[in-house]
């Protein structure tokens, strides 16, 4: 008489060490895939809280000149740290910009001004009274490229608020060499470039 053989109408239970070992499997992949996140974004600026100003006391007959808003090319007018490859714009995976560029670029400005022309009261915000002079700054190049190489392009004017005085136009070009290896390097680099245009606006004293 032959054997009939049924399987089981379940199968058996996982058992606890097999349950233990998946979980154990799981979370040492989480972990592998942590340790091989992407360090933390940096935030950089061109430094212009840092600059000293001159704190003496100014007559209340004391010229306001104003800085208005720097423009850039729109490529360039955003929060990436950008390096120049030929036509190819590398942006840096980690880090940024703590405020547009444009912004950066008229703090940093205006804090050399109001160095270098001690005598008017330099600022980037709009006041109750007219300013006597207002400057205008537009940067249509702002580059650096592999090899540390910058260049910096721009135009600037006086605008005087007596439309009977002439308005100064200018124009110049910088480059300087530097490190961009890193993000630091790059920040350096372009306050440089930036450092040149405020010295060379301020070659001129202003008469309001």
């Amino acid at each position: 008489m032959s054997r009939q053989f049924r399987l089981p109408a379940f199968l058996p239970e996982t058992k606890p060490v097999t349950r233990l070992m998946t979980r154990s499997a799981a979370l040492l992949a989480f972990a592998t895939v942590a340790g091989c996140a992407a360090p933390p974004v940096q935030f950089y600026t061109l430094g212009a809280p840092a600059i000293a100003q001159n704190n003496a006391a100014l007559p209340a007959s004391a010229s306001v000149l104003s800085v208005s808003h720097v423009t850039l090319p729109d490529y360039l007018d955003s929060q990436d740290i950008l390096t120049r490859h030929g036509d190819q714009l590398d942006r840096s995976p980690n880090g940024r910009w703590g405020s547009r560029l444009s912004q950066g670029v008229t703090d940093l400005l205006s804090a050399h001004l109001g160095q270098d022309w001690p005598n008017y009261v330099v600022t980037t915000q709009p006041l109750a009274e007219t300013p006597a002079l207002r400057l205008a700054v537009n940067i249509s190049r702002l580059d650096l490229d592999t090899s540390g190489q910058g260049a910096l392009d721009a135009d600037w004017a006086l605008i005087p608020s007596d439309e009977h005085q002439p308005i100064l136009h200018s124009r110049g070009s910088f480059t300087a060499q530097g490190a961009v290896a890193t993000d630091g390097g790059k920040v350096a680099l372009t306050r440089t470039l930036v450092e040149q245009l405020a010295a060379r606006i301020a070659s001129t004293t202003p008469r309001p």
